[in-house]
């Protein structure tokens, strides 16, 4: 009956073999002994197999949990699981750095440094070189590595004022007003060449697409080797609700469910091309008043948290949090903090559920966490992390 219908099955019954005495006698020793369920079985499996890889998409096979796990051991055990360093060496410790196919989330309401935190850490992993006042002298901060920033809002001198800034070490009215004080003239203008020999890119996307994030990111792949990209910030727009209409043919979602998608396709852009992505979003009304800090703050969709890998919202601290922190900030000679990050969720990171108590020079992009609490202000001990980044050896024939 398979025959009957096209199916080839000399493979596994060959009627014409008339010459092999041998293959003759195995095949009816075979079929005489091979209950014909479990002969349907063998055919279905090979129909199923095309189905499942042409079909539905699915030709990944499963492994055994065991394969490989002694290269992974071992590799953990030379170079563990953290990426490059981000700004601030206690966010740094928390998050693991910027790792290779993970996704941030770092939220905030208006007007708190969600954009100056996220230029400050484009500049850290792009720059290899930043001016310290604390040391009066530029130096050295690790490698180049070719980054993209993009801006939905915000024009392109805006964001290069900003980088200017933070890299150094100048206020950024001073660099607006054209005013500067002794010997900040010659740091800008410094930090205006460091900007122009590292490999950090500006793309303005004000009314974008999903289409047009991933083509900037598989541009700079392709034409800088680009492993790390900021996308400031996540909402929606015209052009992409157009997309998202377009592909799934149902008008008039709504936000949260386009806001998801967006979420998904920044995850699946992680792995698929390996590199680092950190956005942000703004925060809901809920946040004057919430007693916990979590994804139930986001503006739009609390699901976009259900793909990130690391998720923080940053706040003013409020007359209570400085009251409660006046006796640990005595004791530790810290200063009052006029910002925390509240960390909500964190994959494969021991630490959740904190706060980053941080001072902060908005003027220079710079949010410092100076030290950690759990809810109720007890001091939770955290070492800062050092990750020293040298040039990769090169080695000739």
């Amino acid at each position: 009956m398979y025959e009957s219908i096209g199916l080839n099955l000399s493979w596994l019954y060959d009627t014409d073999n008339i010459f092999d005495t041998k293959k003759k006698q195995a095949q009816e020793d075979w079929l005489d002994n091979t209950p014909i369920e479990s002969i349907a079985e063998i055919i279905d499996n090979k129909i199923i197999d095309i189905r499942l890889k042409y079909v539905d998409d699915a030709d990944q096979e499963s492994i055994n949990a065991g394969t490989g796990a002694l290269d992974l051991l071992q590799r953990l055990k030379t170079t563990p699981d953290v990426g490059y360093p981000l700004f601030g060496d206690l966010f740094t410790t928390v998050t693991g750095g910027a790792r290779l196919k993970k996704f941030y989330l770092r939220s905030a309401s208006t007007g708190v440094g969600k954009t100056r935190s996220m230029i400050a850490d484009a500049c850290y992993i792009a720059c290899d070189e930043l001016y310290s006042s604390q040391e009066g002298k530029w130096i050295k901060n690790g490698t180049k590595e070719p980054t993209i920033y993009i801006s939905t809002e915000q024009e392109i001198d805006e964001i290069q004022t900003m980088m200017l800034a933070f890299i150094s070490d100048v206020n950024e009215e001073h660099i607006l007003n054209g005013e500067y004080l002794d010997g900040e003239w010659e740091r800008v203008l410094y930090a205006a060449d460091v900007l122009n020999r590292c490999p950090l890119f500006i793309q303005q996307l004000p009314d974008f697409s999903l289409k047009d994030i991933e083509n900037t990111l598989k541009r700079g792949i392709h034409d800088h080797g680009v492993k790390y990209l900021f996308f400031d910030y996540l909402h929606s727009s015209m052009k992409i609700l157009s997309e998202v209409t377009s592909k799934t043919g149902i008008k008039g979602l709504r936000e949260d469910n386009v806001l998801f998608m967006i979420s998904i396709r920044l995850k699946d852009m992680c792995n698929q091309y390996g590199v680092f992505i950190m956005t942000a979003t703004q925060l809901n009304a809920g946040y004057t008043t919430a007693q916990e800090y979590d994804q139930n703050l986001l503006r739009g969709a609390k699901s976009i948290a259900d793909k990130i890998d690391m998720g923080a919202l940053m706040l003013e601290t409020s007359a209570e949090d400085k009251e409660a922190l006046k006796p640990l900030c005595e004791k530790g000679n810290f200063e009052i903090p006029i910002i925390k990050i509240a960390i909500y969720k964190n994959r494969r990171k021991k630490y959740k559920g904190i706060l980053l108590w941080c001072k902060a020079n908005r003027g220079t992009c710079k949010i410092i966490p100076m030290f950690a609490t759990n809810y109720q202000y007890e001091l939770i001990p955290i070492e800062e992390t050092k990750i020293t980044v040298e040039e990769k050896l090169e080695f000739g024939a």
